[in-house]
């Protein structure tokens, strides 16, 4: 008696594509990782020196100097001056850093990461 059983489980082009999908993703990862945790550095920066300055009224070159001091500590690179956003209101200073990188993936494919950090500082009680 000869029985025939159905194939089982995944097929070797199968794998193969899978093998290759979680590789991508994980080059991916890989490149992305330094970037978002720039951002969450960056974030986190920005965020302290609001808490830090509130209730004072800090001017444009005051926040950038604390920006740009933390920055050089925390050895973050590609954030610059030309990132930095100020804009004073009657009873509030919003600052921040605005800025975008580009990670290249393949060839001519780049991911591009925007990262939009602005907190206010309320100046007047």
């Amino acid at each position: 008696m000869i029985t025939m059983y159905k194939q089982r489980g995944a097929t070797f082009v199968f794998w193969v594509f899978f093998l290759a999908l979680m590789g991508f993703l994980l080059m991916l990862g890989v490149k992305l990782f330094p970037v978002y945790y720039k951002g969450l550095t960056t974030q986190k920066i920005v965020e302290e020196i609001a808490i830090d300055m509130k209730g004072k009224k800090p001017n444009k070159k005051q926040l950038w100097e604390s920006i740009a001091k933390r920055i050089n500590i925390n050895g973050i690179y590609g954030v610059d001056k030309n990132h930095f956003v100020y804009e004073k209101n009657k009873n509030s200073v919003e600052f921040g850093l605005d800025y975008e990188v580009r990670v290249p993936v393949i060839a001519n494919l780049d991911a591009i990461a925007k990262f939009d950090q602005r907190q206010t500082i309320i100046t007047q009680k």
